[in-house]
């Protein structure tokens, strides 16, 4: 049955029926603006344009002129080194752990959006989903550290037209390893990093989204604004991807080495010393 059938069904007295109606329809149309008319169009997958590098105005690694603090740079500088070289360098996601805030927001993978208005999801392909919190909380006093880290939001009408159209967001307490994308470009070890994001359609180009993101980090000399762009796809099919199902890297101590096809241990780059494996040479007790 259908809200105004339902209305129109019920008999009251005189004296409630416009009072109560009133409060009816009053609750309908609060109903309505919590609802889709509410909030923008994000439906559909959203892939990211341009490279992997976290700028998309910059080449990839150190041209990335991030504000990076002489010691980072020079983690930065070394994770390069040992990428050329055949290894992993800072790129932790090459053993499956999750790409984490903000590299999640650069991944290759689309992404989708299910807005409510207590709370937005985005979801990945990856498997690693954010949760936006938009009902008024305040920051918990003992959150429980996580890649995705934890969010709150809240929704802006920024040009006044009672759409809400800007989606601003404070990320907290994330946990490492973490880089900004695959050539190792760091954030510190501490995990103290503040991201804040603005995120919105762009105004010309309705299947076009933009994150606008500010990184405060102690790696960084400053804050650092960088906007990612996406492309909406409306009827895209979702394609969920297990990074272990084709992973061949292991990690052994502090080096990576990688599986071969014949399932025997290979170094991952020339002259790489071969793992500790004292353990298999256990004599029996």
């Amino acid at each position: 049955m259908t809200f105004s059938r339902l209305i129109a069904s019920v008999t009251l007295p005189a004296t409630l029926s416009v009072t109560l109606l009133a409060l009816l329809i009053s609750a309908a149309s609060g109903a309505r603006a919590e609802g889709e008319g509410t909030y923008p169009d994000w439906g559909g997958q959203w892939f990211r344009t341009g490279g992997v590098q976290f700028d998309p105005t910059k080449p990839l690694g150190r041209g990335q002129q991030a504000p990076l603090t002489a010691e980072y740079q020079a983690k930065l500088d070394a994770s390069i080194a040992d990428i050329a070289a055949g290894g992993q360098g800072l790129n932790d996601h090459t053993s499956c752990l999750p790409h984490g805030m903000p590299r999640m927001m650069n991944a290759v993978y689309p992404m989708e959006f299910i807005v409510q208005p207590k709370i937005t999801y985005i979801l990945f392909e990856e498997n690693l989903p954010r949760h936006i919190y938009t009902d008024g909380r305040a920051w918990p006093a003992e959150p429980e550290p996580s890649f995705a880290g934890y969010s709150i939001g809240h929704w802006v009408d920024e040009d006044g037209k009672g759409r809400l159209n800007l989606l601003e967001i404070e990320t907290r307490h994330m946990k490492g390893p973490r880089t900004f994308e695959g050539s190792g470009l760091p954030l510190h070890e501490d995990n103290e990093t503040v991201i804040k994001e603005r995120i919105f359609l762009d105004k010309e180009k309705p299947d076009l989204l933009h994150d606008e993101i500010t990184v405060m980090d102690h790696a960084l000399t400053r804050p650092w604004t960088v906007t990612k762009s996406y492309r909406r796809e409306r009827n895209a099919v979702w394609l969920p991807n297990e990074c272990a199902e084709d992973n061949r890297h292991v990690i052994i101590g502090k080096e990576h080495y990688m599986i071969s096809a014949d399932g025997l241990l290979m170094p991952a780059k020339k002259d790489q010393p071969p793992p500790d494996l004292r353990y298999f040479r256990q004599s029996k007790k």
